[in-house]
């Protein structure tokens, strides 16, 4: 009897030029751009909330997140909605590129100069890009919690 390997998959999404990706594990779906409802009062990271099919999801921005500049949405602007914990969240991207499988990854450690950045969880390498593979949990565990 063979076994077979199985290479967990991971959606990749560019902020900036710069590729990350997230496990498909925890992705519900990936829509296009919607008007996104500001709510008063609300955290830093969140843009404000979208109705998707009658539910009424938050909405958070990857580059608030990762303290990068906003810029104005464009066709290429996905939201990821993610289902964590039982809750349904949805993440703001500038483009989700394509589904992909490394056939190694690396965890991050000191030597990678990131041992304060919680988010990053690995990093991937795929046709000579490096690929940061982010925590999606730990991401919105952070901002549930209000860290700032």
């Amino acid at each position: 009897m063979t076994t077979t390997k199985v290479t967990p998959l991971y959606v990749e999404c560019l902020i900036q030029q710069e590729h990350y990706a997230f496990s498909i594990s925890t992705i519900q779906e990936i829509i296009p751009m919607h008007e996104v409802t500001v709510l008063p009062g609300k955290k830093k990271n969140l843009r404000g909330v979208i109705n998707l099919r009658g539910n009424i999801i938050p909405i958070y921005c990857l580059r608030s997140m990762l303290n990068i500049p906003s810029i104005a949405n464009t066709k290429h602007t996905r939201i990821i909605i993610a289902q964590l914990a039982g809750k349904t969240l949805g993440l703001v991207v500038d483009c989700v590129s394509r589904v992909i499988g490394f056939s190694e990854v690396k965890p991050v450690t000191e030597q990678f100069g990131h041992k304060g950045n919680i988010f990053l969880h690995a990093i991937g390498e795929l046709e000579g890009n490096f690929v940061g593979i982010l925590d999606m949990q730990e991401l919105f565990l952070q901002e549930v919690r209000g860290y700032e």
